[in-house]
């Protein structure tokens, strides 16, 4: 019988002011020879992982979602989290959102930071592409060449969400944009699956035990940087 976690969804308030997405390492540490080189024991297509950090939480409604929070990260809880706009995702600008589209969560909510998310920018899959496959092909013609090297982008497949960093991507003249990624795919994607700039991601808290444990005079939360770990379901 498979086993399907329940997967919690992050709290709005308690949104991060800072962020990196690192794409699935491809080797681990494997010690030190009797000479003193040190070795390494290949894993390709390793997990996924997310670093936040946070500002204090100042109202009542963030420490208690950050109460919340910490039981679920110390409980080892699969989180659904999205990720903030910054960097690594492809700026609005370019993705040119409905000015009437107010892109809140679907609460109708911003995060804490005032940024928000409701929409959801995406382009079709063109060519399918197996679990485990690294490369597939979607249709840019809408927004033209604005994906490059270092975005991250997701896929919803079966009801999960993944996240994974463009390694390379590869234009032609009719608009199709084919696309190299790590992690690899954790599920298979068809024609009928869409690729998403504003992703979302499966992950367990790797420093539970030190991300909740910081309190300013007993009346205010502050999460230590937080080291998420893809949660491979």
């Amino acid at each position: 019988m498979t086993y399907t976690p329940t997967i919690y969804d992050w709290r709005t308030s308690c949104a991060p002011f800072d962020q990196m997405f690192r794409a699935g390492g491809q080797s681990i540490a494997g010690g030190l020879t009797t000479g003193g080189a040190r070795t390494e024991s290949p894993e390709p297509g390793g997990r996924a992982e997310l670093f936040w950090s946070f500002r204090r939480f100042g109202t009542t409604q963030q420490n208690r979602d950050a109460s919340w929070l910490a039981s679920r990260m110390l409980n080892g809880n699969v989180l659904r989290v999205p990720l903030v706009i910054g960097v690594q995702l492809v700026p609005e600008t370019d993705l040119t959102p409905p000015a009437d589209l107010g892109l809140t969560w679907a609460n109708d909510k911003p995060w804490s930071n005032k940024k928000n998310w409701r929409w959801n920018p995406r382009v079709a899959v063109t060519v399918a592409a197996l679990k485990g496959a690294t490369s597939l092909t979607v249709d840019m013609s809408d927004f033209g060449e604005v994906l490059q090297i270092g975005h991250v982008i997701g896929f919803t497949v079966d009801g999960y969400e993944f996240a994974h960093m463009v390694m390379d991507v590869e234009y032609t003249d009719a608009g199709a944009a084919t696309i190299t990624v790590e992690p690899p795919l954790r599920r298979a994607v068809t024609t009928d699956d869409t690729m998403q700039f504003r992703p979302k991601m499966l992950v367990v808290c790797r420093n539970a035990r030190e991300v909740g444990t910081q309190f300013q005079r007993g009346l205010h939360m502050q999460f230590a940087a937080a080291q998420f770990v893809e949660a491979l379901v």
